[in-house]
């Protein structure tokens, strides 16, 4: 896990995701730039993996923040969840671990966790966090995708069965060989994995939505290109943001 008990520096990082933005606009390929930008500034290994995770082309941050959906656009639709995806950056937050809004606008976290369940605290929680989210959105139903071969899989879908019942939301849990595949042609997608939100006709942050609604904010490192999306909820100088979903 990259930079386990190192904070970032999300200043710097601000600053230094200036200089990529340059370098991407001017045609340089992503790993190298990071690599010499990483090398000059002393990045940790944190640190790189945020700017890698954070920081996109114009033309990719556009694409994908014209496919968010805000909560009421949600209405009487099937929301198909890339579970791990979310729950990971839940588990994420409630542990501490860097998440952070990305120049596309979707919250992501830093890979600091991994992708594997126990049942225990904070995992619970955010299990918790997820259901109580979904019931709250103006949705028909859910459908939420676990990849099959990531350990403790069949034991976590069992258990979202159990809370989608609690809470009277009709839904389904799909354990599946690859959430990525199973999503594809699917809409809306609730994920920040950015092969899905490429593939994906619209999209909702529901680990932002979800997150916020328990009163988290979020570090950004996100510009926007110099322009304010959806009416300047998010705004990429500030420390902290607001769920912009």
């Amino acid at each position: 896990m990259p930079g386990q008990g190192f904070k970032p520096r999300f200043d710097l990082l601000r600053e230094v995701a200036k200089d990529l933005r340059y370098l991407l606009a001017r045609g340089y390929h992503k790993e190298p730039a990071i690599n010499f930008l990483s090398n000059r500034w002393q990045l940790s290994s944190l640190e790189r993996e945020i700017l890698k995770r954070a920081i996109f082309s114009e033309k990719e941050a556009k694409t994908r923040r014209e496919k968010r959906l805000k909560p009421h656009l949600l209405r009487g639709k099937i929301l198909y969840v890339d579970g791990f995806n979310c729950l990971t950056t839940i588990r994420s937050a409630l542990k501490g671990d860097p998440v952070f809004l990305a120049d596309d606008g979707f919250l992501r976290d830093a890979g600091c966790v991994a992708r594997k369940f126990s049942l225990t605290e904070p995992e619970d929680t955010g299990l918790e966090i997820l259901i109580s989210a979904l019931k709250k959105l103006p949705i028909k139903e859910v459908v939420i995708f676990l990849d099959k071969p990531v350990s403790k899989s069949g034991e976590l879908a069992s258990t979202l069965r159990e809370l989608l019942a609690e809470v009277g939301l009709k839904g389904r849990v799909e354990l599946v060989p690859s959430s990525d595949r199973a999503l594809e042609g699917l809409c809306p997608v609730a994920s920040s994995d950015t092969v899905v939100l490429d593939r994906a006709g619209a999209a909702f942050d529901l680990a932002a939505h979800a997150l916020k609604s328990c009163g988290f904010s979020f570090s950004s490192l996100a510009s926007h290109h110099g322009t304010k999306f959806e009416d300047g909820e998010i705004k990429g100088n500030d420390d902290t943001t607001d769920d912009p979903a």
